[in-house]
């Protein structure tokens, strides 16, 4: 083997290296037991047709990540029949339990993008971990707007393809994303908004100082309530605009409050009307009594009848 030739040889494999690290897009953060978090290249900056970049590194406590994305819910049909006959339900995007061992990863994620990049996630289902729905997708801060897009969820079971073992990379399960009351899902501006490709149709837009705020204002007007309040059963109410049935938990703190005054006043009246019926029949025996008494008196003073005489 010549020089030169052994010389380009190793060209060629330095450049195939060097190519292999730049293709190496991703920097895993965290990555335990089928949950991963970590930082990758945001294809939506490529796809812009003026220069973007994201606001990262960006500065989130876990606290403020578990606040944020605790609000977003996630939809979709389980498998074919079950979307037909069914309405999908929205549930929470993380479990409770998830997101506070992700959260801090997240920040972490965060902390360490740069303008070009966004945080991805991906959870698999530990109850079931043989099957191969997971919770995955994808975060970035730009401008006002946390983009929040989802690839798949572990609820929402993958449509039936007929006997087919091929999965379409295109199918969504017809996922729709969601922001908990009293939080509202940004409407970010045309000018503004990510360019999304196909497979990434599911994503919603949160304004963090917004739900953060609003977060703060919960705390507060929970500190300031007294310490022990009267425990009062509310039942489900019936929603005028559409007919649905409402129950506690789809409340807001300030509509439930609201209710739980109604339902106290309701009592209070309740209790006035029975205490002036009750005061009221009192009266009418305390009447009866004495019409009773002056009609024995009566009957005393009348005199006895004579008997006739006898002829």
């Amino acid at each position: 083997m010549s020089r030169t030739y052994l010389d380009l040889l190793i060209g060629i494999m330095v450049l195939g290296l060097s190519a292999c690290g730049v293709l190496s897009t991703e920097q895993v953060v965290y990555d335990q037991q089928g949950f991963q978090v970590g930082i990758e290249l945001d294809p939506t900056i490529k796809r812009s047709r003026e220069p973007v970049q994201n606001n990262h590194p960006a500065k989130f406590s876990p606290t403020e990540l578990q606040a944020i994305l605790g609000m977003i819910e996630v939809s979709g049909w389980s498998g074919t029949l079950m979307g037909l006959l069914a309405p999908p339900r929205p549930v929470p995007l993380f479990k409770d339990e998830e997101l506070r061992e992700v959260a801090p990863h997240l920040a972490t994620a965060f902390r360490g993008a740069g303008p070009t990049e966004r945080i991805f996630f991906s959870l698999v289902n530990r109850q079931a971990p043989y099957r191969d729905e997971r919770t995955a997708g994808a975060l970035f801060l730009r401008g006002p707007y946390l983009h929040v897009v989802v690839r798949d969820h572990m609820s929402v079971i993958a449509t039936d393809t007929g006997g087919s073992d091929q999965k379409d990379i295109r199918d969504t399960k017809s996922m729709k994303l969601w922001v908990v009351h009293p939080a509202n899902a940004a409407m970010v501006p045309d000018a503004e908004e990510p360019r999304w490709d196909p497979f990434e149709s599911v994503h919603i837009s949160v304004k963090p100082r917004e739900v953060l705020a609003l977060r703060e204002a919960r705390l507060s007007s929970t500190a300031s309530r007294p310490a022990a309040a009267p425990l009062i059963k509310v039942t489900p109410q019936l929603d005028t605009k559409d007919g649905q049935m409402s129950s506690p938990a789809s409340l807001s703190p300030e509509d439930l409050q609201l209710q739980i005054k109604e339902l106290t006043s309701s009592n209070l009246d309740l209790r006035k009307k029975i205490e002036e019926q009750t005061r009221q029949m009192k009266d009418l025996a305390d009447e009866m009594e004495r019409l009773r008494q002056e009609l024995e008196k009566a009957k005393s003073k009348r005199p006895s009848p004579r008997s006739a005489p006898s002829q």
